[in-house]
């Protein structure tokens, strides 16, 4: 009994292998995010912001409107953890907004080695960061950071990015540490958004200062 259950847990999907099986069973050739929301069970919260955020934190080319389509529900699921719901919802007119699925399955292979450097380090540990309470802080979290990729800023989103695939993988293995670690590339990536802001105004004012006189 005790060897069945180590090679349970030796063989238990990752995160980022869940997600692909997930899309892989799905039966249309389109995908929905209701779709997604329905099949991902206890963990879709994690899941969910973990696919959203993918595409701009991994150094890989992502769908053409996926940053755009996916900007809104990684905000809207953020609040709503934030706000302590126990599963994920969306509107009708965003639960029938559809990705290709082989697109989507094409993405998350090649996204698929570099999140597992990271998933290989997850265990559960430091339980006082994975309470109730820790979960609906990161949600507040998450929901900075999306606002932060949201603004039209270049190199502006893949920290952010970043620190929600952190996040997310925290909440998925209950991992307090690497919860830890997302609130701390939170903060850097505030820091970074905020002195390419301040770079970006001190620099039109020299211009206008140059041209105009003032």
């Amino acid at each position: 009994m005790a060897d069945q259950t180590i090679d349970e847990t030796t063989h238990k999907p990752s995160a980022s292998q869940l997600l692909i099986d997930v899309v892989r069973a799905h039966p249309a050739e389109r995908i929905s995010l209701g779709d997604l929301v329905d099949g991902l069970g206890h963990h879709a919260f994690g899941l969910l912001l973990l696919l959203l955020a993918i595409p701009n934190s991994v150094p890989i080319p992502g769908l053409p409107g996926v940053s755009t389509l996916f900007g809104l529900p990684m905000m809207l699921f953020a609040s709503q953890l934030a706000f302590g719901m126990p599963r994920p919802w969306l509107p009708q007119y965003l639960r029938k907004k559809t990705l290709a699925r082989l697109d989507l399955i094409h993405l998350l292979e090649r996204a698929q080695p570099y999140v597992a450097k990271v998933e290989r380090s997850l265990r559960p540990r430091l339980h006082a960061f994975t309470t109730a309470t820790l979960r609906r802080v990161s949600g507040a979290v998450i929901f900075a950071m999306a606002t932060l990729m949201a603004l039209p800023i270049v190199f502006g989103n893949f920290v952010p990015a970043l620190a929600i695939l952190l996040i997310s993988l925290a909440l998925i293995e209950e991992d307090g540490l690497m919860m830890v670690f997302g609130f701390i590339v939170s903060i850097v990536a505030a820091a970074i958004v905020s002195l390419i802001v301040y770079i970006g105004i001190e620099a039109i004012q020299m211009a206008l200062s140059r041209f105009f006189g003032f």
